[in-house]
């Protein structure tokens, strides 16, 4: 009998799992927390549906009603039992930058790295409690969102800081967004189609981008924590430590609050004022709101400098890859990014790259006479999750 594995993906405002026997997906299920409801969506031998009412009145627990759900649309038989739980770990520590069994003494790791990046890692440590509740003695194995980032080279690791003193404290470029990275390198291995030198884009509520040499990566935007990098939606991503610091008294902020602040009232919703949601902003744009218009200047803008870094990391390109939540969907996005990369030789095919509204696999959307080929890769981390976990049980 083939393991039967739920993986789980916690989001901030989003929770994500799938449903695994073995290798082979059987249902997957994403809860959304929308206008003060919990909704989920869930796909089953093909089956679709949407907004339907998870029953529960927070995202956070949500995890207490999947089996049931995956029971109510026949993913599972009432006697069926799990093997193993796979669970994404973002955590900024030299030890979860490998694939760990979530026990008691790795659980009490996480907890006093959660001042840390407390907005991942309360996430994980809240959800690994409710899976350890609905599910017993089943064993919790966490996948490193920073794990595929370890191939970095030192001097794409370190900050400019004592040696001895990044040692001691553990201080270093962890990178995140692994698990997706690591998702768009193995579908385009599949498909035979993987770029030596690839740029990789994953555009979410969170965004990076990563250097990918013959599959390793190389460097990336995010660093100690998810906060370095990018414009996000609502986190602000780089920012001078000295401009933190005057933030933080002129506006009265704990060490706590400033970190709150910089990761959830910052990024694209600080800068508009209006939304942290790009489908909104577009709109707003439309209808001159000023606010609107800076926010998605800003969000363009520091990833294609981010593609200009890498491009150098890697001393070249050959293919530039979109994925996550607005890589995927908005072409609007993708095409106010690449109209300023011809001097890679890339460029768009604009009936291309508009016609796809929801991919499902790896899609070309440049033009065929310039050297550099840019794809939208669907993502797919519970894949990653899945083998992280069978590198650690006996499905290995």
């Amino acid at each position: 009998m083939s393991q039967l594995v739920l993986i789980a993906n916690p989001g901030s405002a989003s929770r994500k799992y799938a449903l695994y026997a073995g290798s082979r997906l059987l249902a997957s299920l994403h809860f959304e927390y929308v206008e003060q409801k919990v909704l989920y969506s869930y796909n089953f031998n093909d089956e679709s549906k949407n907004d339907l009412d998870a029953g529960v009145s927070h995202i956070a627990f949500v995890a207490t009603k999947v089996m049931d759900i995956l029971r109510a649309i026949g993913a599972v038989d009432a006697n069926q039992k799990l093997d193993v739980v796979g669970l994404r770990v973002v955590a900024p520590a030299t030890h979860f930058q490998e694939h760990r069994i979530l026990d008691a003494k790795e659980i009490t790791r996480l907890t006093e790295l959660e001042t840390r990046a407390e907005l991942h890692i309360n996430a994980t440590l809240q959800e690994a409690e409710l899976l350890r509740a609905a599910f017993g003695g089943v064993p919790i194995i966490g996948a490193s969102d920073s794990a595929f980032h370890a191939t970095k080279p030192q001097h794409a690791s370190t900050y400019a800081i004592s040696q001895e003193d990044a040692k001691q404290a553990d201080v270093w470029r962890f990178g995140y967004h692994g698990l997706s990275v690591s998702s768009v390198v193995s579908s385009l291995k599949s498909a035979k189609h993987l770029p030596a030198r690839m740029v990789v884009c994953h555009l979410g509520s969170g965004a990076s981008v990563t250097a990918v040499l013959e599959g390793k990566s190389i460097d990336t935007t995010m660093g100690y924590s998810p906060l370095e990098g990018l414009v996000m939606s609502t986190r602000s991503g780089s920012i001078d430590p000295t401009a933190v610091d005057v933030l933080a008294d002129q506006l009265d902020l704990s060490p706590k609050k400033i970190q709150h602040y910089l990761n959830a009232n910052s990024g694209l919703k600080g800068l508009s004022g209006a939304s942290d949601d790009i489908r909104e902003l577009l709109k707003l744009e439309s209808s001159k709101h000023a606010g609107a218009k800076l926010a998605l200047d800003s969000y363009v803008y520091h990833v294609q400098q981010a593609i200009g870094q890498m491009v150098a990391a890697l001393g070249g390109i050959d293919g530039l890859v979109f994925t996550g939540t607005v890589g995927e969907r908005s072409a609007e996005i993708r095409q106010r990014i690449v109209r300023k990369m011809l001097y890679l030789g890339i460029a768009l095919n604009a009936k291309t790259n508009n016609d796809h509204e929801l991919i499902v696999e790896p899609t070309v959307i440049s033009q065929d006479r310039h050297p550099a080929v840019v794809m939208v890769v669907p993502t797919d981390e519970a894949a990653s999750i899945l083998q992280a976990v069978r590198s650690l049980t006996k499905d290995a």
